[in-house]
This record gives structure tokens, C-alpha cells and sequence, in this order.
């Protein structure tokens, strides 16, 4: 038991995942992580929930969320810790991403119509069960449609960010969602970097105002590792780390990937300069 991890990525039904926060906790609690982090997409719904089990099973929720942002025409997703998130400002903000989430997702079903794919946007709305509308949301009413079989023919077919059916978000300047992070008295890191984000990206993303990078993650092999803590190293940003787990089976789980709990306290201090 790993009673010094922190899962610092995790998703629940809030947004695309297939668990309720509560269940999080608890599978946290189970794999003996001590920490977690609900990073919802474009929400903080869940976290008063988590927050509650977190102190009923001893395992320490940090509030977070996962918001998109762009660096040019590049679209990176960037984790928010420790922000303030009953805040009036922030939520003014993810209720305008939730409407963006809903319109894009109708202007998706309106082109699989065009193209043959019979599915409905109430469709979509019950896979979403009252959270964010996603992609994964979309690609669930197609395998209910008979469509596709899984969710990835649904990505490589349709709506995979090439698909001939996919709406891109509109851009968020980086640098905006950085400063909006900060107003909160939160800390914005870098979310799954990957093997080909180029280093001038890296590079802009400082200049925005970045506090760290996601080093640690399923999708980073011990190169991909190494190099994004050399680049820590060289930026001064923080580390973090997570399974980015949404529940799904055949996904990673809770406590897969994560870092030491010492990664809590550089971020709670970076964040206080932001208080």
C-alpha cells in the first residue's frame, strides 16, 4: 500500500468519467492512496462531495479542475489546484464553458446526422446524466445507436480531433485561464504533456505564468518522465502527477500513477504567493 501517493488527476461523472466522487474516495482510500485530486473537466461540481468522503475515509481531497486553453492553435489542458472554487468569478466562467459544452455537442450530432449517424442531442444528454457534455458522452449514444461497436471506432471514424464530424472548442488564450487560475489563489499545471509537445510550448506556457508540469502520467513512458523533470528543472516549475483515471475498466485506476504527498506542500506554498 502506497500510503505516501497522491493522485492528483482523477474524474468522476461530473464531467466524463464513470464514477461518482464519492466512489473516487473510496477507491483511493482502497488502493492506499492518501491524497486525490478531482480534476473534472470545465467543473467543480464534484468536489464538495469528494471533500466529505475524503473526511469520512481519511483520504485528503485537493480541489481542482481541468480546463482547455490554447497556445496559438495548439489546444493543451491545464490542471487547476488549490483555487477557489465556490468563488462567484469562477463559476461565472465554467457556467460559459458549460454552454459552449452544449452547443458544441449539438453542432457535433447535427454533422453525424448529415453523415448518416441517426443519434439524437437527448441522446447525448442521458449519457452525460446531467453533467458536461463530452466527446466520450457522444461516442456512448453512437454505440447505443448501433453505429459504431466501441468508443474508439467512434474517435477514429467521426469525431477524433481529425473526425469529419468534430467541432473544435473555441480558444482560450492560455495565458487568460493562467491569470484567471491565480485570481483564484490557485496554481495552473500542465496536464499530460506527451511525447510530442515541443519544448517552445513549454516555453510560452512559462511566459503565461505556469506553476508545473504534469511529469508523471499513464500516457509517459521513463523517457517522456525524464525529460519533463529535466524541464521542470530548468523552468522552475513544480511536478505533479495522476492516473488521469476515469473509471472505465479498461483504463488506468486510481493510484496507477501519482507522486509523493511532498508535491502537496510545494504547491500549497506556490499557491499562497497567488492568495
Amino acid at each position: 500500500m502506497a500510503y505516501n501517493l497522491a493522485d492528483l488527476h482523477v474524474h468522476s461523472f461530473c464531467s466524463d468519467g464513470l464514477r461518482t466522487p464519492t466512489q473516487a474516495v473510496e477507491e483511493a482510500r482502497n488502493a492506499g492512496v492518501r491524497a486525490l485530486s478531482l480534476t473534472d473537466h470545465d467543473t467543480v461540481s464534484g468536489i464538495e462531495e469528494a471533500s466529505c468522503a475524503g473526511s469520512e475515509l481519511g483520504v485528503e481531497v485537493v480541489p481542482g479542475t481541468e480546463l482547455s486553453a490554447h497556445v496559438d492553435d495548439r489546444e493543451v489542458h491545464l490542471l487547476a489546484y488549490f483555487l477557489d472554487w465556490q468563488s462567484l468569478a469562477l463559476g461565472d466562467y465554467l457556467s460559459v464553458l458549460r454552454q459552449r459544452r452544449r452547443e458544441r455537442g449539438e453542432a457535433m450530432v447535427e454533422r453525424l446526422n448529415e453523415l448518416g449517424v441517426s443519434i439524437t442531442v437527448k441522446e447525448v444528454l442521458d449519457h452525460a446524466n446531467g453533467g458536461l457534455v463530452a466527446r466520450p458522452h457522444i461516442a456512448a449514444a453512437m454505440i447505443g445507436s448501433g453505429a459504431v461497436t466501441t468508443k474508439e471506432e467512434a474517435f477514429d471514424r467521426y469525431i477524433g480531433d481529425r473526425g469529419p464530424a468534430v467541432v473544435h472548442k473555441r480558444r482560450c488564450p492560455a495565458r487568460d485561464v493562467i491569470d484567471l487560475v491565480h485570481s483564484q489563489g490557485g496554481v495552473a499545471f500542465l496536464a499530460h504533456p506527451g511525447k510530442r509537445l515541443p519544448v517552445t510550448v513549454v516555453s510560452r506556457l512559462v511566459d503565461a505564468g505556469l506553476d508545473g508540469l504534469e511529469v508523471f502520467h499513464p500516457a509517459h513512458q521513463p523517457p517522456q518522465m525524464e525529460h519533463y523533470t529535466k524541464l521542470a528543472k530548468r523552468y522552475d516549475l513544480l511536478q505533479s502527477g495522476g492516473s488521469d483515471s476515469h473509471g472505465d475498466p479498461d483504463g488506468s485506476r486510481i493510484g496507477d500513477c501519482g507522486i509523493g504527498c511532498e508535491a502537496i506542500e510545494a504547491m500549497t506554498a506556490r499557491a499562497a504567493e497567488y492568495a
